[in-house]
């Protein structure tokens, strides 16, 4: 043991035993040192959710043709949640996208403007946007499952009565057609650890087994 007294090969070696076999020691320790695994996809790809691009993106092979990774966007964004991937994202580095559960996008449209490049095209009006669909999983939403009234959601949407209306008990519905993606409702969901409301795209990460398209 060292002055301080801490053995880091005694820490380690009790983790590993405490998770019952080496791979659940493994995962146990990257969740507990905040490590990523090489071959984990990067956060903002969403796996099957799929990757959120700010208003404005072209198509996903035209937009990775297109985008510079100049960070003018995100320089851009009145509500700061537009990120650029990191190294791990691969292709993908460089290149801005909205975790939608944690910062949604407020429509304030400015990062269409920004790109010098024309990855992402200026977008005239807040209902135009189509970064994706969100859609309400009713067995996790407490309006919809019975154990709750919330609302949430619904005074979340700059778009509400358009995009998502309530019944008398505040359960949601999205309407596809008018729904732009911007992930508020996602955001300021009350169900914490698997949001009820989340933002769907058909944008996929390299490996994520559907490329993005």
């Amino acid at each position: 043991m060292n002055e301080t007294g801490f053995d880091r090969r005694e820490f380690f070696r009790r983790v590993a035993l405490r998770s019952g076999k080496v791979g659940a020691g493994g995962g146990l320790l990257y969740g507990m040192l905040g490590l990523r695994p090489s071959s984990a996809l990067p956060a903002g790809a969403r796996g099957d959710l799929g990757i959120v691009r700010p208003p404005g993106a072209l198509e996903e092979p035209d937009f990775l043709a297109r985008c510079i990774r100049c960070t003018e966007c995100a320089d851009a964004c009145e509500a700061q949640c537009i990120r650029p991937f990191g190294p791990e994202a691969g292709d993908l580095q460089g290149t801005p996208y909205i975790m939608t559960e944690d910062k949604g996008c407020t429509l304030c449209l400015a990062c269409g403007p920004a790109c010098p490049s024309g990855a992402l095209l200026p977008v005239a009006k807040r209902d135009e946007p189509r970064m994706g669909v969100a859609v309400v999983d009713e067995r996790l939403c407490v309006s919809h499952n019975g154990t709750g009234v919330c609302g949430a959601c619904h005074t979340a949407c700059p778009l509400r009565n358009r995009a998502l209306t309530q019944d008398y008990r505040n359960a949601p519905t999205v309407h596809a057609d008018a729904c732009t993606g911007c992930g508020l409702c996602e955001e300021l969901c009350i169900v914490r650890d698997r949001r009820a409301i989340r933002v769907v795209t058909d944008r996929r990460a390299p490996g994520s087994g559907r490329e993005a398209r």
